[in-house]
């Protein structure tokens, strides 16, 4: 069996944050600028530090950015939750935490409560997770402040001139400000970098393009991409597997890429 088909469940994907539901992912080694949650809903799965040392089993837990790890999860159904530290940083005292046996349970409680079918859910899944880890039950730690005017603006604008990738200077200038204070404003109410945001913006993009059907290169030109190969690097950099394992015609992912701003969705 291919690794595309080993691959099953959902994966929603928000600027700056992502969550898959399902079953078996296999990593290649990669270290990503996200703190990352895994819990094994069945089975535990098993994490490689070193390609010359042993993987080692696990029920439970956080991993830190920028930590280099391999994840091997062939026979694991899991739940695993990425976010940004500009975004939120998920509590740990080391690079690596094992969770306990209690907080594994309470966050397979929380799944098993608030099972996510549509963006808004999962959202919503996502806030109560990280909550829960912070010892919380208070949604309203997550929510975001309305979006100004001006950043909704720039939000448009930056998926409407794709496939030509928008530069800050313009985006700043449209808005009347300069690129200094433009910058401060999008990450104060988007929670991430303009930067990295447009990124996030053309894999959407290339995403889209992938479920309706087109090709990679298709994909990849479409999204403001050199070519293929670039927007695969760029994919697997990011989330650790390659576009084709979660998305495209043979894979059995159900992929969203989702916009979590309240008010606002980016037109496809």
């Amino acid at each position: 069996m291919s690794p595309v088909e080993r691959v099953h469940g959902q994966l929603f994907v928000f600027p700056g944050r992502l969550m898959f539901i399902g079953s078996g992912l296999q990593t290649d080694f990669h270290s990503h600028h996200a703190s990352s949650l895994l819990v094994a809903v069945k089975n535990e799965f098993n994490i490689a530090f070193s390609s010359d040392g042993p993987a080692t089993p696990h029920r439970g837990v956080v991993l830190q950015p920028w930590f280099n790890h391999r994840l091997l999860a062939d026979e694991a159904e899991m739940i695993v939750i990425q976010v940004v530290p500009e975004l939120y940083r998920i509590p740990s005292k080391s690079d690596f935490l094992e969770l306990s046996h209690e907080a594994g349970d309470n966050l397979l409680s929380l799944l098993r409560r608030h099972a996510p079918e549509s963006c808004q859910a999962a959202s919503r899944l996502i806030d109560h997770i990280l909550a829960s880890i912070e010892g919380s039950d208070r949604e309203s730690d997550f929510v975001h402040p309305p979006l100004d005017p001006r950043i909704a603006s720039s939000l448009e604008q930056i998926h409407s001139s794709m496939p030509d990738v928008v530069q800050v200077m313009e985006l700043s200038a449209n808005c009347g400000l300069s690129e200094h204070r433009f910058m401060h404003l999008f990450k104060e109410h988007v929670g991430i970098p303009v930067r990295r945001y447009i990124l996030w913006a053309r894999m959407q993009k290339a995403a889209f393009l992938l479920q309706d059907g087109g090709s990679l290169t298709d994909a990849a030109y479409g999204a403001g991409f050199s070519d293929s190969a670039h927007m695969s690097r760029t994919f697997k950099e990011m989330f650790g597997v390659s576009p084709s394992t979660v998305l495209g015609d043979r894979s059995a992912v159900n992929a969203q890429f989702c916009s979590e701003l309240p008010g606002w969705h980016p037109s496809r």
